[in-house]
This record gives C-alpha cells, structure tokens and sequence, in this order.
C-alpha cells in the first residue's frame, strides 16, 4: 500500500506573485524532505489565495505523507465541496481511508476516481489500490470491509452526545481512541463528554494530550476556549482568542468551527466574518451554522442577514421561535435588591424569567454572581448547548411549569425546592440525568410536605416515568433537601 503518490503537483495556477512566490518555496523545501517547513510556506501561500484548491491540496498530499490522514482526509472534504470537479481528491482520500483500515470508504473513494477518471493522471496508482483491496478483503477483513466500524462509532457517540447519554459516549470514545490513537475527532468528542459530565480535569487533561500530540488541532484549541468560557477563566481564554484570531483555516469544518466559537464567547464581528465566509462560498448548513450566523449578525450589525439567518432556524426547529438575537430583555426587573437574595432564589428569579421572554441574556451577569449561579447564567446566554448538566437541571424546571403555573404563589414553594437542590447538588457535581423522573421527584417530595401527599405510581404517571425511576431520584436528591 503506498502512503502517498510520488507524483507532483508541479503545474502553477495564476497565482498573485507573493503566493506564488510563497508556493514555490514550499514546493522547493517539499523536495528537500522539510514537510512541516513546506505545509507553513504552502498554508501562507493558501491564505493569499483562499479559493484556489490546488494548494491545499498539495498540502493534504504532504500531510498524507506525514501520516496525517484523517486530517489530510478532512482538507480533502473541504476541497471537494468547494469544487467539484477536482476528482482527484477521491483517489487521495481512498488511499487514506486504506491506512486507517476503513476499507470500504477506501473501496468507495477509489471506484469513484475510476468511474470518473478512466484515464487519470492516479489512474495506475488506484487500480494498485483497488487490488490490494481484494486482498484485505481476501485474507480475512471481510467485516471490516462491510463495515467501517470507526464511522459508525464516531456517529453512534456523537448521538450519546447529542442525547445527553455521556457515560455511553465515554465508554465507546474510549474503545475508538485506544484502536486508534491518531483520531483526533474521538479526542475532542472524548473531552466533551467529560466536561459535560462535570469532570473538567479529565476533559481538559484529553485536550492538553490532543495538543501535544498533534499541535495546532483546532477542534481542540476551540473545545478548550469553551472549556475557559463556563469555568470563567477569562485570562486564559481572552490569551486563547487572540492565538484564534490569527488563524486563517481553508477548511469548511474549521471556518464554522471557528466561528462558532467566537460567537460562542462574544466576539461577534469575528464570528460574522468566518460564517459569512461560508454563506459566500455556497455552504449549505444545519440549523445550529444559522444560530450563530444570526446571532453574530445581529451583533454586529448586520440586520438583514441575522433575520434571514433566523428564518432558516425556525424553518428546522420552530421552537425556538422566541429566542431571536433581537428580542433580550434585562434580567431580573424586582423590586427586591438581588443581591440580598440567596443564590438558589436569584436562579428562579432568572428562570422566572427566561420563560416569560426568551433563553438568551444580553448583559453580564452581576459581579456578586458566583459559582453555580454564575455558571447557570452563562448557559442560559447560550442555549443552543443542551448538554451540560446545569441545562438537564435547567429542564427539570421546566417539566415541572408544565403542570404548575409560575405565577401562582401556591406553587412558589415547588419551584423554590427544586432550585435549592439545584444550586447545592450542581456544587456536589451532581449529573440531572433524567429531568423527567427528577421532576416527579420533587413534585412528590413537595406534595409530602405539603400534607397532600399522593402514591408514587401516580405522581410517577404524570411525567411518564416508571415508580422505581422516581423513587431512584428520589433517594438521590434527599441529602440535598430544604
């Protein structure tokens, strides 16, 4: 099996004279062997000139070299979205898929290539990988090769993730990096559903290792600012966002990545540019691009493209209808002074309302703020992240307004219990796994103190929940208990 192609991209396109200038000296360090030196010249030359592919291109053909093939196989991607026709990407990412034994995306790549390029300039090169192929599959990797287990893994975790279900995602995450320690993707997934869990060492501990090993991963530079963002340290993240504001990546992936990102954190006009960027180029993105296109637009002045932007949101997920850039409110309008409150009372009051407006906070949070409070405040600024435990703690709160009013005093007294519990099991680390059964909980707890208690079954049936799961949370939120 080659590791990569001997053929050179020799042939220079119209480039402006100083990337041109820039590609040739990449090109020359290249042929002397020095590949991280000719990747700096070449990712210079591709900043100057950001839709011509063919230096990025010979940028991946290195990195394949190198042994980088994932993400040599992720520069690829983003080449063939921007331009189609560029076949040859096909060969290149099938002879990477081979050496990390996906087979089947290597037998797909490369019959591509062939249908489309008969007589191709890699024609012999993949006819070669084609054979071997059929030997793999031969010699015994015929369920490898029906089925490319590290793809089906990484969107079986990346559902986990998406579900809240993080012991399951760490548990496979786990297996996928010890079978294959250069996937970068499993790494930042992996530091994910460790921060999630609440276990910010582990997951920043996965990042440092991420960098170390593979300098530069932006994945996990952006995770890590995240990470700084909820943990409020700020010097460290204002030091990292400068470090990101210098990066000029070609890769769609890395372009929403990054400006996700920056919206994420506040800084809009950054934000707007990366995202922006991708709308020109024809990116066609999910719901969560045009969140933070809209709200980075919106906060930079761009009104027009943050109401478009908005428009395809609510076209993918109409309940979000509400929490449009533009319609903030001030927190917490009472005529009680918020800092003589208790910190659990200052969380209902903000839940309060946040369901009568909207999800999103303009304004910083007090400076008395501190801890879980500080921290449910942050998330509620930015509720496209559903993960986190505090917004499964957050969703408690509202199945319980399902079946009680807010505004009816009687019921004050529930919503005050939970948030109590909230704030002190948030400071044990507590996970909020099942906002359905925590909620019947409480409601079944507040009931028994009340001196109107009901039968475990029926209050388990009006959160559709099991008897045994609300007695489960029942027992787990006792020591935290008014």
């Amino acid at each position: 099996m080659k590791k990569g192609s001997d053929h050179q991209k020799g042939q220079l396109v119209p480039f402006t004279q100083s990337s041109e200038t820039l590609y040739k000296k990449g090109m020359a360090v290249y042929q002397k062997g020095q590949f991280d030196k000719a990747i700096k010249y070449l990712g210079k030359a591709a900043e100057l000139e950001p839709d011509e592919p063919m230096i990025p291109l010979q940028i991946a053909m290195i990195e394949t070299e190198l042994g980088e093939f994932q993400q040599s196989n992720e520069r690829l991607k983003s080449i063939e979205a921007v331009d189609p026709t560029m076949t040859e990407v096909h060969y290149l990412m099938a002879n990477n898929f081979a050496h990390l034994g996906l087979f089947q995306e290597a037998y797909r790549h490369v019959n591509v290539y062939l249908s489309e390029e008969p007589d191709g300039e890699f024609t012999e090169d993949a006819e070669d990988l084609l054979e071997l192929l059929a030997l793999e599959d031969e010699e015994g990797f015929d369920e490898e090769f029906e089925q490319d287990e590290l793809i089906v893994h990484q969107e079986k975790a990346g559902k986990y993730l998406a579900e809240g279900k993080f012991e399951q995602a760490v548990e496979l995450l786990e297996s996928v990096v010890e079978r294959f320690p250069d996937y970068w993707s499993a790494y930042n997934n992996l530091a994910l559903a460790y921060f999630y869990q609440g276990e910010t060492e582990q997951a920043s501990a996965i990042l440092t290792e991420v960098l170390h090993r593979n300098p530069g991963n932006l994945h996990a530079l952006c995770n890590l600012a995240v990470f700084y963002h909820y943990e409020e340290r700020t010097k460290e993240l204002e030091e990292l966002m400068d470090a990101l504001e210098r990066i000029r990546p070609f890769m769609v992936e890395h372009r929403f990545k990054l400006g996700a990102t920056f919206a994420l954190v506040g800084r809009h006009e950054q934000a707007y540019g990366w995202l922006k960027s991708l709308v020109k180029r024809g990116f066609e993105g999910d719901s969560g691009f045009y969140y933070w296109l809209s709200h980075s637009a919106w906060h930079s002045g761009h009104k027009d493209v943050a109401e478009n932007a908005w428009k395809r949101v609510i076209s993918d997920q109409p309940d979000k209808a509400g929490q449009e850039p533009w319609a903030l409110k001030p927190y917490a309008d009472n005529e009680e002074t918020l800092e003589d409150l208790y910190p659990e009372e200052r969380m209902f009051l903000l839940f309060k309302e946040v369901q009568s407006s909207i999800n999103i906070l303009e304004q910083e949070p007090p400076e008395f703020f501190t801890g879980v409070e500080l921290q449910y405040y942050r998330l509620l600024q930015n509720p496209y992240i559903q993960t986190h435990p505090l917004n499964r703690a957050h969703d408690v709160a509202r199945e319980l307004k399902r079946h009680y009013d807010l505004q009816n005093k009687d019921y004050q007294g529930l919503f005050y219990m939970w948030f109590y519990i909230m704030y002190h099991a948030a400071e044990d680390d507590y996970a909020f796994k099942n906002a359905q059964a925590l909620a019947a909980a409480v409601e079944y707890v507040w009931l028994k103190v009340k001196g109107n208690p009901k039968s475990q079954k029926e209050v388990a049936m009006k959160y559709d929940v099991s008897a045994a799961a609300l007695a489960k949370y029942r027992d787990e939120i006792k020591p935290y208990l008014p």
